[in-house]
């Protein structure tokens, strides 16, 4: 028979109930069982730092392989490259065509190279004309991104007043020459025969120079830049014309 006065239990009485008799007996007799719901969440929450741990290592590791794939594979060289000529494409990084101040800046012309075809040749063939000068290598992702550039700069622009020369510091020749073929580019590439004079020693490549006609160093661009921009194919012809520098 239902007692309607009898007073409904008193909802989480049971669990004031257990805490205060305390914590069950183990019936193994080996201690205390203290594990509860809440017990067991925090259990839970106390490993996840634990996997957010391995799981970070995990993506650095793919960083840091990712970027020596690309530092040290030709693959994946090929693939900075390409990376690098699409900013380039974008037209943000151009050539500074800022001139040096009149006399301040002097060319050197005691620069001895050696041709592809394997012949001798000096910079002080080409005094009196405006010079393009670039460092570069196989080697180097931001060289092989700006050449297409170079490449369509010089079908452009070079003549018998506006000469090139692509200088390769790579330690293999033969890796020069068969990176030039396989890519198809036109413009003159040469060998150093010895080291480079002051201005032209740098630890950075690519780096490009242009020398004007009056022997000075008209500009200096360190990195890679797009080179066949209307802005810088007018600064080249200007300085053939000889006009006034800013």
């Amino acid at each position: 028979m239902h007692d309607s006065s009898a007073r409904p239990m008193e909802r989480g009485s049971t669990d004031r109930e257990q805490q205060a008799r305390g914590p069950a007996k183990d019936p193994t007799g080996c201690g205390y069982v203290t594990r509860s719901m809440s017990d067991t969440a925090t259990g839970s929450n106390e490993k996840r730092p634990s996997r957010s741990r391995w799981r970070s290592w995990i993506e650095w590791g793919l960083i840091v392989a990712f970027l020596l794939f690309l530092q040290f594979t030709p693959q994946g060289k090929q693939l900075l490259g390409l990376m690098q000529r699409g900013i380039l494409a974008t037209g943000l990084i151009t050539p500074d065509i800022a001139f040096a101040e009149k006399n301040d800046v002097p060319a050197s012309w005691d620069v001895h190279l050696e041709s592809l075809d394997g012949e001798s040749f000096s910079l002080e063939a080409y005094r009196g004309k405006v010079v393009f000068m670039n460092l570069w290598a196989t080697w180097c992702a931001p060289c092989i991104a700006e050449m297409p550039y170079i490449q369509n700069l010089y079908e452009d622009v070079a003549s018998e007043d506006i000469v090139f020369v692509m200088i390769s510091v790579d330690e293999s020749r033969e890796a020069a020459r068969q990176f030039v073929q396989r890519r198809g580019f036109t413009f003159p590439v040469y060998f150093p025969m010895g080291g480079l004079p002051e201005p032209y020693s740098t630890r950075t490549i690519p780096t490009t120079y242009v020398i004007s006609a009056d022997g000075q160093l008209a500009t200096v661009h360190t990195g890679m830049a797009k080179v066949d921009t209307p802005e810088f194919k007018s600064f080249l012809r200007s300085l053939v014309r000889g006009d006034e520098r800013l």
